[in-house]
């Protein structure tokens, strides 16, 4: 075969035994945290002897120093070699093709702001003469017009003001087009732009062929910036008494390369309430130690009023309740329907030895327009457990919540959740990291059948002795009072507290409930919290008790009481 001059041009910029691979798809990406591992697939023919095989147009954050060859077929890797080409490829018809678009849209809303200036002359025009034809007194236009004409007129400007309305709203639809094509266009000119090289960066593999055959080899690359993170669907049914997981994945990438209908791999590895109850802090007792100022003047620790100054803890802390607006639940809910119509089959979990890789089984297309594209991990139904939880000193509200157990091989990172309740969106909650086999809580927000009144009864002082010392008793009187306003039994868990004493002289005594030793019913922690746990009927009302009492020596002032 005779070579043409264009055939000697491109054998000369090969080279001998070069081999180009344009048409090598990308078939398997992993993602992690702030980068990705891209496989592109060389399938053919090649000849004995050594070959190069040309990998050009590689991401401009290529790791070229990370890159590896693998495969299949008669042939040992002889090395790899990463190239700098230097070029400049310009597309001028294209930008000029897109900077024509824009100034015919600038034309267009230019037209567009004439005919919005025609028609707020005549409303302000029909507005002006029906001002003057209503004028009372001298100066109206036509102070004895017939009724008949009054009718036709206000007719006409009625029929002529609808008209000018009809085009006003036809110019605010035609102001959105053009405002979306100019941003569109302006999209493609900075993409396109952005695409203009100097310069190209390139793969050589070179290859020594043993005996000439169908091969496979998969070059990878690692490239800078693509990234992926989780984010839960949660649904809670109180009925069947189960919590539906759904395990997403958002995947971004802008390497200037779409992957398409890639095998997909997310890895853990790192080369990188809303609606629930508040949270106590301790509160703690200590004897008052007086202050010694400039001049020899003390005093104790108290505010303006003369009282003495509570730990700042609980001015901190405000009821939550449901903080959650319809339009949140509204925009929630269709983000879950375009979620789910994403949504790709259960990945495979390969495990590490401190990582786990999920390999999404259904072939994947990620866009390079750094925008999220949403893939399945999984999704699992799993028994629940329902509570009710209540903190009356903090919020008067009862939260509802759910606890399951992780009996999937997926470990759940840190992310976004999406919480439902019996098929209505609650809230927006961040779940924490759960590794398989561990439980977890979901908190589904307010109960509004529930109730708890934290209601105080009396605050007294007390003392006794008669001869020495007298002993000092602050007495705090309050009763719970409970209604279970649902058709069905629940558990109710609820929080308050007693005071923590730093002082061997500073005593607080339990009067109701008696409390010795934790039980199943009641329990006190290291601080000072107490955890009632209470079955309440359907239907039922409860009053629950709760009684304590301070008690120090005479001559000890307390601090926080």
């Amino acid at each position: 075969m005779k070579l043409t001059p264009t055939l000697l041009l491109l054998a000369a910029a090969l080279g001998a035994g070069e081999v180009k691979t344009d048409g090598a798809p990308i078939t398997r990406v992993t993602v992690y945290a702030d980068r990705a591992e891209v496989v592109r697939t060389f399938k053919g023919r090649l000849e004995a002897g050594e070959q190069t095989l040309v990998f050009d147009r590689l991401p401009g954050a290529t790791r070229l120093d990370q890159l590896r060859v693998e495969g299949r077929g008669e042939f040992t890797l002889l090395d790899i070699r990463p190239e700098t080409v230097q070029t400049k490829e310009i597309a001028n018809a294209q930008v000029r093709a897109l900077q024509d678009a824009l100034k015919a849209q600038d034309l267009r809303q230019q037209a567009l702001n004439q005919t919005e200036a025609r028609l707020t002359f005549q409303k302000s025009a029909l507005d002006k003469m029906l001002a003057r034809l209503t004028t009372a007194g001298k100066e109206s236009a036509n102070p004895e017009m017939d009724p008949l004409k009054w009718a036709a007129f206000l007719d006409f400007q009625d029929k002529q003001l609808a008209e000018v309305d009809r085009q006003v709203l036809a110019l605010q639809a035609d102001r959105e087009a053009v405002r979306a094509e100019v941003d569109r266009l302006n999209r493609e000119l900075a993409a396109l732009r952005g695409n203009e090289r100097r310069s190209r960066l390139l793969a050589k593999v070179n290859l020594d062929v043993r005996q000439a055959g169908e091969v496979e080899v998969h070059l990878s690359y690692l490239v800078r910036g693509p990234s992926w993170s989780p984010s839960y669907d949660m649904r809670a049914d109180t009925k069947a008494k189960t919590l539906d997981v759904t395990y997403r994945a958002e995947v971004r990438q802008a390497t200037g390369e779409d992957w398409k209908g890639v095998s997909l791999r997310l890895s853990t590895a790192q080369p990188g309430l809303q609606g629930r109850e508040p949270r106590m802090d301790p509160w703690f007792l200590t004897k008052a130690e007086p202050m010694v100022f400039a001049g020899g003047l003390t005093a104790g620790r108290q505010d303006a009023n003369g009282r003495a100054r509570e730990g700042q803890m609980f001015n901190e802390i405000r009821p939550m309740g449901n903080r959650f607006s319809t339009a949140d639940a509204n925009d929630f809910q269709t983000l879950s329907k375009q979620m789910k119509a994403m949504e790709q089959g259960r990945a495979q979990v390969q495990a590490g030895g401190t990582a786990a890789t999920f390999v999404i089984e259904r072939p994947s297309d990620i866009l390079a327009d750094n925008k999220p594209a949403q893939v399945t991990v999984m999704r699992e139904s799993f028994p629940a457990y329902f509570r009710h939880t209540c903190v009356p000193k903090l919020s008067p509200f009862v939260f509802l919540k759910t606890k399951a157990v992780n009996k999937t091989d997926f470990t759940f990172l840190p992310g976004p959740t999406a919480v439902f309740l019996d098929g209505a969106f609650v809230a927006q909650a961040n779940l924490d990291l759960v590794p398989s086999g561990q439980d977890f809580w979901t908190y589904l927000g307010v109960d509004q059948g529930v109730s708890v009144e934290r209601k105080e009864l009396a605050r007294r002082e007390e003392s006794s002795g008669v001869f020495g010392k007298k002993t000092l008793r602050t007495v705090f009187d309050q009763v719970f009072k409970l209604k279970n306003g649902k058709a069905t039994d629940i558990e109710l868990v609820l929080w308050d507290q007693v005071p923590a004493s730093n002082h061997e002289d500073i005593k607080v005594v339990f009067e109701e409930p008696r409390y010795e030793k934790d039980t199943d019913d009641l329990k006190l922690n290291e601080s000072k919290f107490l955890e009632w746990r209470l079955p309440l009927k359907a239907g039922a009302k409860q009053d629950l008790p709760f009684r304590f009492a301070v008690e120090r020596p005479e001559d000890i002032q307390v601090v926080g009481l």
